[in-house]
């Protein structure tokens, strides 16, 4: 866990996720005069050889890159900041408040029909955009589809490093 401000601006809330090369948190932007919440996600590389912490530092700048360039879309987070501190990286996302359908499912079981003809309308113009300008978001699954609480539209996230 983050356990100071990171960058001396973003104060860690909460844990939000751990996986196989790096842990997610909820946090807030301390320089905001709203101190909007936002998403870190630090990456850490499991091992100190040069070529594999160089190989984490190029695939995670990527999806830097990638977040970057579509980011401006609705339906995708925003993204505030990347930073490299100690050979630990750190993206800032926008925080999207929300369930992802995973969770949904779980709490409400299967989706109709209706429901998943719904989903699809609104989540293949998200993937038109990010196929337009020649990406592909790679893991496509419950997971990483949020149903965004404020309009209940679904978001693309996690464009994996």
């Amino acid at each position: 866990m983050i356990s100071e401000l990171l960058d001396n601006r973003y104060n860690v809330l909460s844990s939000l996720g751990r996986g196989g090369f790096g842990e997610t948190f909820l946090a807030e932007d301390t320089q905001m005069p709203s101190r909007r919440r936002c998403v870190i996600k630090q990456l850490r590389s499991s091992t100190d050889k040069p070529e594999i912490v160089q190989l984490v530092r190029d695939r995670f700048s990527r999806e830097a890159a990638i977040l970057e360039s579509v980011g401006d879309h609705p339906q995708i987070p925003t993204l505030y900041a990347y930073l490299v501190r100690d050979d630990r990286f750190y993206l800032i996302q926008e925080w999207v408040e929300g369930k992802t359908l995973t969770q949904l499912i779980h709490e409400r079981g299967t989706l109709t029909d209706a429901e998943v003809t719904a989903l699809l309308q609104q989540l293949l113009p998200v993937l038109s955009y990010v196929h337009d300008r020649g990406l592909i978001h790679r893991d496509i699954k419950p997971d990483n589809i949020l149903i965004r609480q404020r309009d209940g539209l679904p978001v693309l996230i996690d464009f994996g490093a």
